[in-house]
């Protein structure tokens, strides 16, 4: 028979690049946050830099238009300009106010996107597959239609399962609760009880 772990997971990225660190090989252990890849990140960097810069930008736009949105009131409740002039300005201060909002999503995304460069395990487990190595450029597994690049496949192997074929004869015999016991090829003298 063949003895296999019970749960298989198989870690890949929501994003795509170049793979610059691998720190994990075939039997690691990893617990839950370890590093399994790190990307390239100088696009999503360069991505969340603008992205910064943009809301920046967007926070003066809206100093500036709330101080001007202030001063056409004063100068409205005056008489000295129309109310078209007015409107404008609130116009103005509405806009700002929306870019805030839109800037700061999109530093949001553009933050996402710089840790989904950094793919770390979800669960305890042991490195049971491979099939990236360093240098390797992967493929989202959320923008892909084939589901992206598998990094690794990684299980618990304090629990294990037997698949064995049991003679048909022997088969009307086996009842659930029944204990069984195991012997493998790496350890000949021991038996497994299960």
């Amino acid at each position: 028979g063949v003895i296999e772990p019970i749960n298989v997971v198989e870690v890949k990225s929501r994003s795509s690049g170049q793979v610059t660190e691998m720190p994990v090989e075939t039997g690691t252990l990893v617990r839950p946050g370890d590093l399994i890849v790190q990307l390239d990140t100088r696009d999503v960097q360069n991505g969340f830099n603008q992205s910064r810069a943009d809301l920046d930008a967007a926070e003066k736009k809206l100093q500036v238009s709330e101080i001007q949105k202030k001063r056409s009131d004063d100068l409205f409740a005056a008489k000295i300009i129309t109310a078209q002039e007015n409107e404008a300005a609130q116009l103005d201060y509405a806009n700002a106010a929306s870019a805030i909002v839109r800037a700061r999503a999109s530093l949001d995304l553009a933050q996402q996107r710089l840790d989904d460069a950094r793919v770390t395990a979800p669960v305890m487990g042991t490195i049971i597959e491979k099939p990236v190595a360093l240098g390797q450029v992967i493929q989202s597994g959320t923008s892909t239609a084939g589901g992206g690049t598998t990094i690794v496949k990684m299980a618990d192997l304090t629990k294990v399962r037997a698949r064995a074929l049991v003679n048909e004869t022997d088969i009307g015999q086996v009842r659930p609760g029944f204990e069984a016991t195991v012997t493998v090829d790496a350890f000949p003298d021991r038996q497994f009880r299960g």
